[in-house]
């Protein structure tokens, strides 16, 4: 895996080099413009852990902001919004250890500190990028769904690393590194890396089933993974909130933030009456009903023909049926979970490698970019709702309010400039490698 590394970095040495210039550009203007909760308060517990140990995840937010306040994290911008002020640290134990680390190699909170965060965020991106061209291999040049895939994962990879400082690229890169992995069958060593990119952020777990069916032996290695997790239980890690986080309860948030959520048709929350107040709102059943109804007329291509299944025994069948389940996933995730943040439309993003084929990847990207659209018809349709409260939770990350937008603005042309860069390099190299093909049909010699 490494060789194949250095070589894809080695490769795309002069595009890494650009993407980086542009991100480490982002960085500061990103941070003037946005207040980056999730990566203040994750320096915040990397900082504790090194006071508390593990019992910070006994600890909220505002308890452990008031504790630190001689180091200047009670400033209000450390801690979540006030409708989150209880919950407890959620992340699993990987991610708290990253923080930790970054945070001891560059000592001194406050300053230069969190975008340093940023910067080691921002260097696992650019990783993240030549992972993803090991993995696509000719189809990055060649095919149309994996540039669309590419594309969405740079700008998605930047804002989450130099714009929002968030663990997501943390997640991705050991997440990718565990499909390299498998891709040269070292099943072992990836079923561990999947575990360690789990205990970063749960999503990735979507992989493992996949991965189990195909070789269930390795999962032995993604088990021992685990103990990485396990261990600071008994040593004073609670992980109350990431397991309320995990099973949806409104003890997390009491906002429904999923405009596809269709707990909303029957149960809209009143979020300035009593608690438990409800009401009916039937508009917003109509991206649910879209979806639902693009589900019902795609899934059959992910489905064995009958007389192929028919003749498998009960576990080919099962192996079989592993494209289907992938494509089913983000149903799951925008069907049943009340807190969905627009950015996990590409937490899935990267389960498209999974698929054998490009008729199934295509129908996949497909989907992503039709969950987009149907998550913004949602805010529409759900609109009386979500101004009420989420949207201008929401906003309140942006203190330049509406003239943040020049900012956002610089940053998508810093990104577009960088993107087209990439894409008229892949076109360049295509056609050059058309142009030798086409000589070699001739009989041509190449020198």
């Amino acid at each position: 895996m490494l060789s194949a590394i250095s070589l894809s970095i080695y490769e795309h040495r002069k595009y890494l080099v650009l993407t980086l210039v542009v991100s480490m550009i982002a960085i500061p203007i990103a941070d003037t413009l946005i207040i980056q909760r999730d990566r203040n308060r994750n320096e915040m517990y990397g900082e504790a852990f090194w006071i508390y140990g593990f019992s910070v995840y006994d600890m909220n937010d505002t308890e452990l902001a008031t504790a630190l306040e001689y180091l200047g994290f009670n400033d209000g911008n450390h801690t979540l919004p006030a409708y989150l002020g209880g919950v407890k640290y959620e992340y699993p134990v990987f991610g708290l250890i990253f923080f930790a680390i970054a945070t001891w190699l560059f000592p001194g909170t406050g300053g230069l500190q969190p975008m340093w965060l940023n910067f080691l965020l921002v260097l696992v991106f650019n990783l993240n990028l030549a992972l993803i061209a090991i993995l696509l291999k000719e189809k990055i040049y060649k095919t149309h769904w994996a540039r669309m895939f590419f594309g969405g994962y740079f700008i998605y990879g930047l804002v989450m690393s130099a714009g929002g400082g968030k663990l997501e690229p943390i997640v991705d890169c050991l997440f990718l590194m565990s499909l390299v992995l498998w891709q040269e069958n070292q099943r072992g060593k990836s079923m561990f890396t999947l575990g360690l990119a789990v205990q970063t952020k749960i999503y990735p777990i979507v992989a493992f089933p996949a991965l189990f069916l195909i070789n269930p032996i390795s999962s032995v290695w993604f088990l021992a993974s685990m103990f990485l997790t396990v261990v600071p239980v008994f040593m004073g890690a609670s992980f109350d909130s990431l397991v309320s986080h995990m099973l949806n309860l409104s003890s997390y948030s009491p906002y429904i933030v999923n405009p596809m959520y269709p707990g909303l048709t029957i149960g809209t929350p009143i979020l300035d009456s009593p608690v438990g107040a409800t009401y009916p709102w039937l508009p917003a059943l109509i991206p649910l009903v879209i979806y639902s109804f693009f589900m019902l007329s795609t899934f059959r291509i992910f489905l064995p023909s009958k007389e192929e299944f028919m003749e498998n025994s009960a576990w080919q069948k099962l192996v079989s049926l592993i494209p289907l389940y992938l494509y089913s996933f983000p149903f799951i995730l925008f069907f049943m979970f009340r807190w969905v943040m627009p950015w996990y439309l590409y937490w899935l993003g990267p389960v498209v490698l999974l698929f054998q084929t490009d008729k199934h990847a295509v129908a996949y990207m497909k989907q992503l970019a039709l969950i987009g659209l149907l998550y913004l018809l949602g805010l529409v349709v759900n609109w009386p709702y979500m101004i009420s409260g989420p949207i201008p939770e929401f906003v309140e990350h942006f203190p330049y309010n509406w003239s943040s937008i020049y900012g956002f603005i610089l940053l998508g042309i810093l990104a577009a400039v960088a993107f087209v860069v990439w894409r008229w390099e892949f076109d360049r190299r295509e056609r050059k490698a058309e142009l030798l093909r086409a000589a070699e049909r001739r009989g041509e010699l190449i020198i």
